[in-house]
């Protein structure tokens, strides 16, 4: 099986950072800074950090019932993790990973302590599973991520493509404040489902919307109003269109037609901008 961790950090990462990388002169560099923007990308950030440890520990268990690790190493080392019941065919099933109490720097940078426990009801690509994720005491770089996120196999759509239905309600404590957070979206596999042994032909399209309350308080929404191509072999999104609306604050994001290149067109107070990410 496929893992499902390939798409998980992109299929979440729909914010972009206000700052360009590139040092192009003829590139206009407005200051888009909103607190409702950088706080629905830090829940954007952290709730796809949840979701893809749990990913990661499901392809961990399932291979480590098989007696196979050859060819999975996502999990950060200093994780443990429990799997119950211990077999390939019984569900639901409960993995539970541990990062200890105090914090642990992980493999990727990020330190982290507490649990995520996942509960399925069989596998990423079997018709009908449902894979709930419940963080526990968890923490990631000190932000505090509570609530409870989910994923439902759908099954094929009328296209002949597997989709996902994906739902997250939840909050992040960080040192500004407590971000409400919830968001109900659709992953449908439109590339890459047929070779199962090359996870980097993925390509996902995603819809649906997020809202929430900011650190100060303040409401927003974010909506897809063209599907995000999420393509597993580019760090970046390569096309569609969302829209970040705080009281009279919106940021229209569109991020091109296709190629991995990065570059986006920011639309904020009715000026376009070409932004690299």
């Amino acid at each position: 099986m496929k893992t499902q961790k390939i798409i998980l950090a992109a299929l979440f990462a729909v914010a972009i950072a206000f700052t360009s990388c590139r040092k192009d002169e003829d590139i206009v560099k407005p200051d888009f800074t909103n607190r409702s923007a950088t706080d629905n990308a830090t829940a954007e950030n952290m709730f796809a950090d949840v979701f893809k440890q749990a990913s990661d520990g499901m392809e961990h268990a399932k291979q480590t019932v098989e007696g196979n690790h050859s060819s999975y190493d996502a999990l950060n080392s200093n994780v443990s993790i429990t799997i119950d019941p211990y077999d390939l065919t019984t569900f639901p099933k409960t993995i539970t990973l541990d990062f200890g109490s105090a914090n642990a720097l992980c493999d990727d940078g990020y330190y982290r302590r507490g649990k995520v426990v996942i509960v399925t009801t069989g596998w990423y690509r079997d018709s009908g599973t449902v894979i709930t994720v419940t963080p526990e005491n968890y923490y990631v770089n000190d932000n505090f991520v509570e609530g409870m996120e989910s994923l439902t196999n759908k099954g094929h759509n009328a296209a002949g493509n597997l989709n996902y239905d994906y739902f997250v309600d939840g909050t992040v404590t960080t040192t500004d404040g407590i971000i409400s957070w919830h968001s109900e979206r659709n992953n449908e596999w439109i590339e890459g489902e047929s070779t199962e042994l090359n996870p980097w032909d993925d390509v996902y399209l995603v819809t649906g919307s997020a809202y929430g309350t900011n650190a100060e308080g303040e409401d927003y929404t974010m909506n897809i109003t063209s599907p995000l191509r999420v393509q597993a072999g580019c760090r970046w999104i390569t096309a569609g269109v969302l829209v970040i609306q705080s009281g009279n604050y919106q940021l229209i994001v569109d991020y091109g037609d296709g190629n991995c290149d990065g570059l986006v067109t920011v639309t904020y107070n009715g000026t376009d901008y070409q932004i690299y990410i």
